[in-house]
């Protein structure tokens, strides 16, 4: 059976991350679909669905004004509109919205980045599958997900690490599901798993660095480090709190690095001592 869920359940708790600024649900917002697809409006007139199934449809106001003229010849199967690179809804879209009893939104992002983050929040939802921009590793039969900006270390922290006594498994992106058992196993994404970047290698395999016997393909996930940098130049603080993935929470240690400062192997060791030690 396909798994359904209504438009307030998908988006529950993912306003913000879809950078949207304002939202007029309609009456169907409670009602159950499953696995809409998601079609970019660029021009108008459009070529036609291939079914009958939910759509998500995201456009800007180039096309707004033909949307709003042709009506439902445009709004068939659309569950759910988003307007792109916009604060607020304009008035003609809402009294659209009422017409033909549509979800509207104006989001802030562009249409592609936009498209992106549905597609994540989507699998999310229905395939209970989350991608993650970050660095896998594991320790001791622990996997770890180190997040934070392109360029602040993580990569290079993890190599060297894994090199000593850990497990690497994932650079860039990072695969979360759940198994019949309720536990988060994390991977690399298939098509780059086996390569990996940093500024003084460029993009090469892992096996160039590391062993065969210190790469994993798969962990069960325990912990997320989240690296930020901070506006003083104090030394690296590390506090432990909780993060929640599909429903599971796992312990999330935060580190804040000076503006000038990078994440190390060091912060790295240090921070999975800690979360060997406390459990």
């Amino acid at each position: 059976m396909k798994k359904t869920l209504s438009l307030k359940e998908i988006f529950q708790g993912k306003i913000a991350r879809l950078g949207i600024e304002e939202i007029l649900p309609s009456r169907g917002w409670q009602n159950k679909i499953s696995n809409p697809s998601i079609r970019l409006i660029n021009r108008i007139p459009y070529p036609p669905l291939k079914n009958d199934a939910a759509t998500i449809a995201i456009t800007g106001s180039t096309v707004l004004s033909k949307i709003c003229v042709k009506q439902s010849d445009i709004i068939n199967n659309i569950v759910f509109l988003v307007l792109t690179e916009s604060s607020a809804i304009p008035a003609e879209l809402k009294n659209l919205a009422r017409v033909l009893d549509v979800t509207i939104a104006a989001s802030k992002y562009d249409k592609y980045y936009l498209k992106s983050i549905l597609k994540e929040v989507l699998h999310e939802k229905f395939q209970e599958t989350v991608f993650v921009h970050g660095v896998l590793l594991e320790a001791e039969g622990k996997g770890i997900l180190i997040t934070g900006a392109s360029g602040i270390g993580k990569t290079t922290a993890a190599l060297k690490t894994a090199a000593g006594k850990y497990y690497w498994l994932a650079d860039d992106v990072a695969v979360i599901k759940k198994n019949k058992r309720g536990e988060l196993i994390a991977a690399g994404h298939k098509k780059i798993s086996n390569y990996l970047h940093t500024e003084a290698t460029g993009i090469i395999p892992v096996a160039d660095l590391l062993e065969p016997e210190q790469i994993k393909k798969s962990t069960k996930l325990a912990a997320v480090v989240e690296i930020e940098k901070s506006t003083e130049n104090d030394s690296p603080a590390i506090t432990q709190g909780t993060k929640n993935i599909l429903g599971t929470k796992l312990i999330c240690f935060q580190i804040k690095i000076s503006s000038a400062g990078y994440f190390n192997e060091n912060l790295l060791e240090k921070t999975i001592s800690q979360l060997l030690k406390e459990h």
